[in-house]
């Protein structure tokens, strides 16, 4: 039972791993945290474990531009306590000051009317009823005055206690609003008894009616911190010198730029930010490649490629950016992209890249511009790169560049010229450095990954190589049919929009398997012994059909890629060997028709079939007796119409009105190849043949 659902789990990873949206989906969730992972880390300040009275070991700088929030508060509440106070005047409480005024007169008026008490009497009953603590004098010359005089004094002092309250009197200016009052009495002709009595009354009533006003003075002290500058932290600035002894004040400046390593607070703030913009980032980078590169987008070896690649490019540049941050590489990954994958790619991964940049040396975007810039010359460089050296002088004119943007910016900026000249400098070794990353790595990816470039391509062709050199002694007919078909399938390949390099270089290897036994093979026999007569038609099929298994066996050992055996396994499809065939079904009236066909694959590519039908066209000409234009023509597009009727084609996408160009193409490459040769004049014979004599 267990070993059951053992073998049941196996399968389901088994299935797992062999379904191809699963993969994709692996790769796109490992970029994500990779990406994510490399960022955050790049951007993560130093934090450090003072406590306030430690002592610093080194200066502790900003990372990155900000605001000092203590200062800044500090300014802010000095600004706050710089306003004063707003107060309201309030007319109710003047009332209400004028009607203890009355009230005291009128119990004046009520005991002075109690003629059965006697003058003390007065004064006592006088003193329960006004609860003010009034002088004794006032007392008793409010009893003994007339009542004309007593009216008159409760008009004047109305009138002096409502002019003075009506000035405003605050809490902190009583006195000062008691002196008024003394002030205006003095102006007034009374006796001074009365004056003193006035002035006593408008004492006992006067209360400050100036009111706080919180509102207003809140907006107004608000309106004073709003105005108030921030104090800036610029990059790099020294917040703490080493040797000094921490503050409370530093402490908590400190805390407030996440740099205390007790705070995680705000280590979880910056994750959370960095998750934000990978997705951003990678999501453009997927719409871009689903909806325009849908290839791409189904082959998930390339999309593990362009992952490694824009990581590799980004670990690199946080390296370097401690020397300079001119010097950040971002072409090398860009021109490796586009030699590898696709150049529109490569443009929309050097967008993504510069902006990663610019978040990793602080949000500072000013060196994004310049490494995207930079970025999508290397792009523009490599569209036509054929061989190695090309990309030597594409690290030249990206220098060249680099250096023109950053001297151009410096002088719009007015830096100083001797610094503006230095970066600029960098910008130079920068596209020196970006080529020399992009020559030494792309060997390895292309290796890693499989991929055929077209310098690796040129490679291929040299005739230098061991392999065509081999080809060339030991099989000398396969070499020369594999050059002229070559010939062939470049001119095609061009006008049907193929890859021409691609084509002529397959078809150079594509018999390569005939080294094996290169004499059973009519175009490597010098003499007219053919060893094919002496053998089974099966047999002599078996040997032929083998040079497709055995030209794979070889590629293997010269570790050719992956798209040349392509070419090998795939050049003749399924064909029927009918020569041998027909052999056999004279000796046997029912050969199997399968032991006469080659293994397959069909081709798979456009490039792979037009080899095919490159190889039978140049070896059915090549046998012609008295080849004419009309003859090849004829012959070429017979051959086309049997490879068509035969299936071979089908799953090469060339389309019909291809396969005509393709026709035309092979039609003048080879009227030209096999032209009708002008006859001698018979004195020109007679001296050849004398020459031949003596010699």
């Amino acid at each position: 039972m267990a070993v059951s659902s053992n073998l049941r789990q196996k399968k389901v990873h088994m299935a797992l791993f062999y379904n191809k949206k699963v993969r994709k989906t692996a790769v796109g969730l490992f970029f994500f945290l990779a990406l994510t992972t490399l960022i955050y880390a790049s951007i993560l300040p130093q934090k450090y474990d003072i406590k306030v009275g430690d002592v610093v070991q080194e200066d502790i700088r900003a990372r990155k531009d900000a605001i000092n929030t203590i200062a800044t508060r500090k300014l802010q509440q000095a600004a706050a306590d710089a306003v004063s106070k707003k107060y309201i005047l309030d007319h109710n409480i003047t009332r209400e000051s004028k009607n203890e005024v009355t009230q005291i007169f009128d119990s004046i008026r009520q005991v002075r009317s109690r003629d059965y008490l006697d003058e003390q009497g007065k004064v006592n009953a006088l003193k329960r009823m006004i609860d003010k603590n009034l002088s004794e004098e006032t007392y008793m010359y409010a009893v003994k005055m007339d009542n004309s005089s007593l009216m008159e004094l409760e008009t004047i002092t109305k009138a002096i206690l409502e002019k003075v309250m009506e000035e405003g009197v605050r809490e902190d200016s009583i006195d000062r609003a008691k002196t008024y009052i003394i002030e205006e009495f003095r102006n007034i002709k009374i006796p001074q008894e009365a004056k003193n009595m006035g002035e006593d009354i408008a004492f006992s009533a006067i209360k400050y009616n100036m009111v706080y006003d919180r509102e207003a003075t809140e907006k107004e002290q608000q309106e004073a911190m709003n105005s108030v500058e921030p104090v800036k932290i610029a990059r790099n600035q020294i917040l703490i010198e080493k040797g000094t002894t921490v503050t409370a004040e530093q402490r908590e400046l400190l805390k407030e730029l996440g740099l205390l390593a007790q705070d995680r607070r705000a280590n979880l703030t910056l994750l959370a930010g960095v998750v934000l913009l990978v997705a951003i980032l990678e999501g453009i980078l997927t719409f871009a490649i689903y909806f325009f590169q849908r290839n791409l987008y189904e082959n998930e070896l390339f999309l593990s490629l362009l992952a490694l690649i824009i990581l590799s490019t980004l670990i690199i540049s946080i390296g370097i950016k401690t020397i300079s941050n001119f010097l950040i590489p971002l072409a090398a990954g860009s021109m490796l992209i586009s030699i590898l994958i696709n150049p529109f790619i490569a443009i929309i991964s050097s967008f993504i890249m510069s902006i990663i940049v610019g978040v990793m040396l602080g949000n500072d975007f000013f060196f994004s511009v310049v490494a995207f810039l930079g970025a999508v010359v290397g792009v523009l460089c490599t569209v036509k790169v054929s061989q190695r050296v090309d990309l030597t002088k594409s690290g030249g004119i990206i220098g060249l560049v680099d250096f023109i943007l950053i001297t151009g910016i410096g002088l719009l900026n007015n830096n100083p010229l001797w610094t503006t000249l230095r970066d600029g400098s960098w910008g130079i070794i920068n596209g020196i450095l970006s080529s020399v990353l992009t020559i030494g790595t792309l060997p390895f990816l292309e290796s890693a990954f499989g991929i055929t470039t077209p310098i690796k391509l040129l490679e291929l062709s040299n005739p230098n190589q061991p392999l065509l050199r081999k080809l060339m002694i030991d099989a000398p007919g396969t070499y020369h049919h594999s050059i002229i078909v070559g010939n062939l399938a470049e001119a095609a390949a061009e006008v049907v929009g193929a890859d021409p390099l691609f084509a002529r270089v397959g078809a150079n290897y594509h018999d390569i398997g005939k080294l094996k036994r290169p004499y059973f093979f009519i175009e490597n026999q010098l003499t007219t012994d053919n060893p094919h007569d002496r053998l089974n038609p099966t047999l002599s099929a078996l040997i032929i059909t083998s040079h497709v298994k055995d030209g794979l066996e070889i590629a293997r050992e010269h570790r050719l890629p992956a798209s040349i055996c392509d070419f090998i396994a795939q050049h003749h499809g399924t064909t029927l060997l009918s020569f041998f065939y027909n052999k056999a079904a004279d000796a046997d009236k029912k050969p199997d028709e399968t032991s006469f066909r080659y293994e397959g694959p069909k081709p798979q590519t456009r490039e792979v079939a037009i080899v095919m039908l490159a190889d039978s066209i140049e070896a059915a000409v090549r046998s012609m007796s008295g080849p004419t234009l009309g003859k090849i023509d004829g012959l070429i597009r017979q051959i086309i119409k049997d490879k068509l009727a035969d299936g071979q084609l089908d799953e090469s996408d060339l389309t019909l009105k291809e396969l005509d160009k393709i026709a035309g193409a092979f039609s003048r490459v080879l009227t030209g190849i096999f032209h009708t040769r002008i006859e001698y004049p018979d004195r020109l014979k007679e001296l050849e043949g004398k020459q031949a004599k003596n010699a």
